[in-house]
């Protein structure tokens, strides 16, 4: 097994009911361990807190005590700054949140996800 993260819009949609992103969730969990990126839990929860009328957070944190937070390290820090600089030297701009989360998936070897170099070509 390997680890998964999800992101932001995937966690709305899971919990929302999208039966295309539940169907693809139950056939990736069968083979990977589901982890939420500390920065992605707090994009959810700040989202909550800020309005929540179909009064999801409960279900977004039972969500995430079943999954559990993969937290991020002074080396995945490091690692991001660097990518920006190398990215901004070259003209090139991607947000905070998709470097972050690209470094750390690097930094734990999640094939599952691309690098933040690949993340040119989507």
């Amino acid at each position: 097994m390997h680890d998964l993260f999800f992101r932001y819009h995937v966690i709305i949609d899971l919990l929302n009911g999208n039966s295309k992103v539940l169907t693809n969730f139950k056939n990736a969990y069968i083979f990977a361990t589901v982890k939420i990126p500390d920065l992605v839990y707090y994009e959810v929860l700040r989202g909550f807190e800020y309005t929540d009328p179909k009064n999801l957070k409960s279900a977004f944190e039972n969500f995430v005590s079943r999954c559990g937070i993969e937290y991020m390290s002074i080396e995945t820090l490091r690692e991001s700054a660097k990518q920006y600089a190398d990215l901004k030297r070259h003209g090139i701009t991607i947000s905070d949140d998709d470097i972050l989360i690209g470094s750390l998936a690097i930094e734990k070897k999640l094939s599952s996800l691309p690098t933040v170099q690949n993340i040119l070509s989507i």
